[in-house]
């Protein structure tokens, strides 16, 4: 049970510290999460297949735009690490771009965009086609 229980606290302070970064762009959170276990947790929160409420699409395309433009050029640009060249710079190649020896800011970086790439806003409105 304890083991359980602790999982989901990790997924829940990952989850929330990704939000609050993209949302409110406050990174306090991220010092709370050890870099050796953010991988981890990541694959495990982006595996779930989650999305944005109806009330926070708009918001959260206008974020994930904002962060492409903003924020993705620095990342490439960025001398931190061993960049695999790629064509296009976006965040579909983020996770494969650099090896693991890049600087905090770029990890966090290449975290946001994954959690960016996976998740995606979602409607209240299901196709009942397919049933």
């Amino acid at each position: 049970m304890k083991r359980a229980a602790d999982a989901g606290y990790e997924r829940v302070v990952y989850t929330h510290a990704i939000t609050r970064a993209i949302f409110w762009c406050d990174g306090q959170y991220f010092a709370g999460i050890p870099r050796e276990t953010v991988d981890r947790i990541g694959k495990l929160v982006r595996s779930v297949k989650w999305g944005w409420g109806l009330w926070h699409s708009d918001e959260f395309r206008q974020n994930r735009v904002m962060f492409t433009s903003a924020y993705l050029p620095s990342f490439y640009s960025c001398q931190c690490a061993n960049l695999v060249e790629r064509q296009c710079l976006c965040l579909w190649h983020i996770d494969m771009t650099k090896d693991n020896n890049m600087c905090d800011r770029c990890f966090w970086i290449k975290e946001i965009g994954m959690f960016l790439r996976d998740f995606g806003p979602i409607s209240l409105f299901r196709d009942t086609r397919k049933w």
